[in-house]
């Protein structure tokens, strides 16, 4: 982090971050057990796109979008948001919130598959293929011996939030051009509203009228920080420690989470914290570590925020539960 007081505000807001995607967690969790997964998918989105339009109202940023954009980014905010929104949300009906964010945290070693896959300036190096062995070996140690178990629904719900991750990590990808060529906080806004948009009509399909009026206050509370903070606030406060210390420190918020999601699933709702997930946790950052250290260089670009400075952004770390 940079010296005085920007570098301490910045850590300030790393350990915020962390906190704040970390306790997402948590929230689904408690959210869960009051409405469905796709009731919380559509619910965290409406609230995730007021903050960051709010933002942009504040900053007086335009939404920039044409007919095209908008279907480019209509599948952007399937992938990257409705659907491993929703896997996470019904995992979490079966794991406990501590298991699916260290699961969850795999998300750079499936952004660099992608990547290798599909993007001809990125490419494995050793240093990235010893760290995509060592995570999935720790994939496996968290799930332990009934992995392969399918019909058991803690296995199920593993498997979910390890799509979802899978989910994060192909978006990354593909919406690699469309940064190159527009305003980060503008096309996240637009994102939210389509996701929100489009979430709609699947509440209705898949469970009638939404049931929000029979959350307690807890489930609410939970509601609108996950929206709110985790859905919206958070993004921006990511962009803007990318901007003021790079996309490699910003992404230091990778570690955080799973540390504070274990710790609060401990201390709120009394989830216990085997061998098992210690030593898996520990292979998953260690093996994320190694992705990242190895990472290709073309792995950012710069783009342009509202006020037209330059802005440094992290391709396979923007999307988080």
């Amino acid at each position: 982090m940079r010296d005085g007081a920007g570098g301490s505000r910045a850590t300030l807001l790393l350990l915020a971050l962390g906190l704040t995607w970390g306790g997402s967690f948590l929230f689904i969790k408690v959210i869960v057990e009051d409405v469905s997964p796709m009731e919380l998918v559509a619910g965290r989105l409406f609230f995730g796109s007021l903050a960051v339009g709010g933002f942009m109202a504040w900053r007086r940023i335009p939404l920039r979008w044409t007919p095209g954009l908008a279907a480019r980014v209509a599948v952007m905010a399937a992938l990257a948001n409705i659907l491993p929104f929703l896997l996470i949300a019904w995992g979490e009906e079966h794991i406990s919130s501590g298991t699916a964010s260290v699961l969850n945290s795999t998300l750079p070693l499936f952004a660099a598959i992608f990547g290798a896959a599909f993007l001809a300036e990125e490419r494995f190096t050793a240093a990235r293929a010893a760290g995509l062995l060592v995570g999935f070996c720790g994939i496996l140690v968290l799930t332990g011996d009934d992995a392969l178990n399918v019909t058991d629904s803690s296995v199920l719900g593993q498997l979910a939030v390890v799509g979802a991750a899978v989910c994060y990590g192909a978006s990354s990808t593909y919406t690699r051009a469309l940064l190159r060529e527009h305003d980060p906080v503008s096309l996240s806004a637009l994102q939210l509203i389509l996701a929100t948009a489009l979430s709609v009509p699947l509440v209705l399909l898949l469970d009638g009228v939404p049931a929000y009026g029979s959350m307690g206050l807890d489930a609410w509370f939970c509601l609108l920080a996950l929206g709110l903070a985790g859905t919206g606030i958070a993004y921006i406060v990511y962009l803007w420690l990318i901007e003021h210390t790079g996309s490699v420190r910003a992404s230091l918020v990778t570690y955080i989470i799973p540390v504070i999601a274990l710790a609060l699933g401990w201390l709120v709702l009394g989830e216990s914290i085997g061998l098992n997930t210690i030593a898996g946790a520990a292979l998953i950052i260690l093996g994320v570590a190694s992705v990242m250290r190895g990472r290709a260089p073309a792995t950012v670009r710069r783009a342009e925020d509202g006020r037209g400075r330059p802005v440094e952004v992290a391709i396979d770390a923007t999307r988080r539960a």
